[in-house]
């Protein structure tokens, strides 16, 4: 199977050029070093420490390692890869003094042999669920140490991969050490591959410690829309358009790709709500605010009473709920939240989010939240305290790592 996988990505050279060069016309990728996805690079490496190479995909994997980055930077050469452009442009404005960031070549054996023949890494962390069959041949042909660190397969990409099995378990038998993001995960992914796979928690929420932050009780905003793809937003204003305008709720808007608030914006001038963009200083008059730019969640988190997280109302996983809990803002979410199950599970357990299997009942959860303070503050105090937990056993990871680097 991974022979004709190799095959085939020398047959399909023609269309990813192609593809590259629809990308780069319409900005998706970056003119100046588009060559990095073809193998190729114009940093002018001066190699004086060991290189630990990581792969996160996008901007939310790469913020997840920020734990294994501060704890090796200093002594080793950190080179990052990614996919997307936005990551490209978070990692070079707030880590460029630390990483070395480079966009990791299209899955051609050819570009994938001129990577790592230049780059040459002592250790290699990739993490979560991009998985690259010829990449990873590679390293492994190379025997360059390997972890998979977070490892991820969503239900979706589950069925698919079942259909490529063997191609899958060959990929995962690269990893010296694999790493599950989730119990959920782990079993998937035990069924696909042979591998030994342990569980030590989300390394998303590695960065978490207990902490002694006490409720903002002056918060700013009523309602924050957090991490929202196509549709929710209209889905969810819809359904409190009467209480928003009624109460004269303030509410803040952060899409989960900036790119959407064009259409955001015609939506809530149809809809009659006034808004401005979070980038514009004199935007606290307004009714509606949209978070127009990257690294800003935390400080709307800390302004806002409750958080309505995305990505749950549409068929996208949802999104991190720990983030908010720890400013004490009571969490809601849809259903779809198979990227995070086993956390919102333990926090129904605990009493500490509200879970929607139906969106026409929001209407009735936020106005009961807000008639009756004494429950508002029961779900912030209580995902506060659920946010204190533990999530993530760092000193193991610390522990296999030094030992392949040492």
């Amino acid at each position: 199977m991974l022979n004709l996988y190799n095959f085939f990505s020398y047959i399909f050279i023609p269309i990813i050029l192609i593809n590259l060069y629809l990308r780069l016309i319409n900005k998706k990728e970056d003119k100046k070093r588009y060559r990095e996805r073809l193998g190729k690079t114009d940093y002018n490496l001066k190699r004086s420490k060991k290189i630990i190479w990581i792969h996160a995909a996008s901007v939310g994997e790469f913020k997840s390692c920020n734990l294994i980055i501060e704890k090796y930077y200093r002594d080793f050469q950190i080179l990052v890869t990614t996919t997307t452009k936005s990551s490209a442009d978070y990692i070079n404005k707030y880590y460029d003094n630390k990483v070395i960031h480079q966009f990791i070549p299209f899955d051609v054996p050819l570009w994938c042999s001129k990577f790592l023949n230049h780059w040459k890494p002592s250790l290699v962390l990739w993490i979560e669920s991009d998985i690259w069959p010829n990449m990873l041949k590679i390293v492994r042909d190379k025997k360059i140490k390997s972890f998979y660190i977070n490892a991820r397969i969503s239900p979706k990409s589950f069925n698919k991969w079942r259909n490529l099995k063997e191609l899958y378990s060959v990929s995962l038998s690269t990893f010296n050490k694999i790493y599950a993001q989730s119990s959920n995960d782990l079993e998937r992914i035990k069924i696909l591959s042979n591998a030994d796979i342990n569980y030590i928690g989300n390394l998303k929420l590695s960065n978490y410690i207990e902490n002694d932050l006490k409720q903002n009780k002056k918060k700013m905003f009523s309602i924050m829309l957090a991490s929202t793809h196509e549709t929710e937003e209209e889905k969810i204003i819809k359904n409190l358009k009467q209480i928003i305008k009624k109460d004269q709720l303030k509410l803040c808007i952060a899409p989960r790709h900036p790119e959407r608030i064009v259409k955001i914006s015609k939506f809530l001038i149809k809809n009659k709500f006034s808004y401005s963009l979070d980038s514009n200083q004199k935007n606290n008059k307004e009714g509606i605010i949209i978070i127009d730019s990257f690294g800003k969640l935390d400080s709307y988190f800390n302004k806002s009473d409750i958080v309505i997280l995305g990505g749950s109302f549409v068929s996208k996983g949802g999104h991190n709920p720990v983030e908010p809990a720890k400013y004490g803002c009571a969490i809601i979410s849809g259903i779809h939240i198979y990227n995070w199950q086993n956390i919102y599970d333990e926090m129904l357990k605990n009493e500490a989010c509200i879970i929607l299997d139906n969106i026409e009942n929001l209407k009735n959860i936020v106005g009961n939240l807000f008639s009756n303070k004494t429950l508002l503050e029961s779900y912030q105090k209580k995902a506060l305290d659920f946010s204190n937990k533990k999530f993530f056993d760092n000193e193991t990871l610390f522990k296999e790592i030094n030992l392949v680097l040492n």
